[in-house]
């Protein structure tokens, strides 16, 4: 299994699965695949709280999502799942010490069971890493 790294954190690609670093976020996606897994980190000093990360959903939050905890590896937090516009879309809020992930992923809707089983497995692969500065 291959491993990936962003900034503070490292995902488990499955077999044929790629990643690349853009300039605001990692994508994680099959070469054949349906959808996209984004993910975008933001840092603090101190700790991440569960109120940091109903900041950064309060659009979806408003908007009547209902929110799931969730474990994504190390990460601890929430996701929630919506349909927009043909399109299915899979959020994750989750953190760990001082580091946020947003991630998503999104898909055409009559895609959205082809690849969300391989992307929660490997989103739950994620491990927070920490370099001493």
């Amino acid at each position: 299994m291959n491993q990936f790294d962003g900034p503070n954190w490292r995902i488990n690609l499955l077999p044929e699965w790629v990643g690349e670093h853009e300039e605001d976020c990692s994508i994680v996606f099959h070469p054949e695949g349906v959808g996209a897994l984004e993910i975008s980190s933001y840092f603090k000093e101190g700790m991440v709280t569960e109120e940091d990360l109903r900041g950064l959903a309060q659009e979806h939050i408003e908007a009547g999502a209902k929110l799931t905890e969730t474990s994504a590896g190390d990460f601890k937090g929430f996701t929630l799942a919506f349909g927009s516009d043909n399109e299915f879309w899979q959020l994750w809020y989750v953190a760990s010490g001082p580091t946020a992930l947003f991630i998503t992923y999104n898909c055409q809707a009559v895609d959205r069971d082809a690849e969300i089983e391989s992307i929660k497995s490997m989103v739950s692969s994620l491990a927070a890493i920490y370099t001493s500065r």
